[in-house]
């Protein structure tokens, strides 16, 4: 039974995923590049501009007079003071007054969506960004926040420990653009996704093929093979018997001329 029953698994060879991937080697290629010319006039239909800019904050020690000297403290107390930058920027007291102040027509939900910060890696620099439909404007939000945020970490800490270091950059070029590596990995997934399509096909096809089949899933062993039964093939023994036949019917043709004078 174990026999039988290894004889019908099919065993795929990395031979039988070089002939899939040859012989639908096009398909493949034609469905990247309908994936990736979708998704680029996709873009180009709806694609609406963002773009931002970044502040730098700088985290100071707590205090230089009751600095303690030791190093590891201050910059352990410093990373802590970033995670607190970080939520007071973005908490309704901040954005509220950024809000009244650029008279701008949005809701501290969406505001709050728009800023994002960063922290690298063992550094005290938090850099913050903001989204928005155009540079100037952008720029000029996150110089706000940065501004007000500083004003309210310093009233809520009790002390002077974040300093803007860098106000916002000003860049012409939007933000939300897809890349070149998004498109390559588009047409990627794409030839995949039809490659593995193909060899599920291949995988599901039971039609018995060659002599290894037959001998594989029957059981039987093969005694011999009629060459070339088809007329229409044209190897050797399939180009003698079209000829043969061809030549009968020239001879029948003849004789029927002599017969009829």
């Amino acid at each position: 039974m174990t026999t039988k029953a290894n004889a019908n698994i099919r065993v795929v060879t990395i031979i039988d995923l070089w002939y899939i991937f040859v012989h639908r080697l096009w398909v493949m290629a034609l469905a990247a590049v309908v994936a990736v010319g979708g998704l680029f006039i996709i873009n180009r239909v709806t694609f609406v501009p963002a773009y931002s800019s970044t502040a730098t904050l700088y985290i100071l020690r707590q205090n230089e007079a009751t600095a303690t000297g030791n190093s590891d403290s201050d910059f352990s107390l410093a990373l802590k003071v970033v995670n607190d930058c970080d939520y007071l920027l973005k908490s309704h007291s901040v954005l509220d007054e950024v809000i009244q102040e650029l008279n701008l027509e949005t809701d501290y939900k969406t505001l709050s969506k728009s800023v994002s910060t960063s922290n690298p890696e063992n550094t005290r620099i938090l850099e913050v960004t903001v989204e928005s439909d155009s540079p100037e404007n952008a720029k000029r939000i996150v110089d706000a926040i940065c501004e007000i945020g500083q004003e309210q970490i310093t009233e809520a800490m009790g002390f002077q420990q974040v300093n803007l270091y860098e106000y916002g950059t000003l860049n012409d070029r939007p933000c939300n653009t897809t890349s070149m590596t998004t498109y390559m990995l588009v047409g990627m997934i794409a030839a995949v996704l039809v490659y593995s399509i193909y060899l599920i096909i291949y995988l599901l096809d039971d039609r018995i093929r060659t002599e290894e089949d037959i001998e594989r899933y029957l059981g039987l062993s093969v005694l011999g093979d009629i060459p070339n039964a088809d007329d229409k093939k044209s190897h050797q023994y399939g180009y003698y018997k079209a000829y043969g036949s061809h030549e009968q019917k020239k001879t029948g043709k003849s004789r029927k001329k002599r017969r009829a004078k």
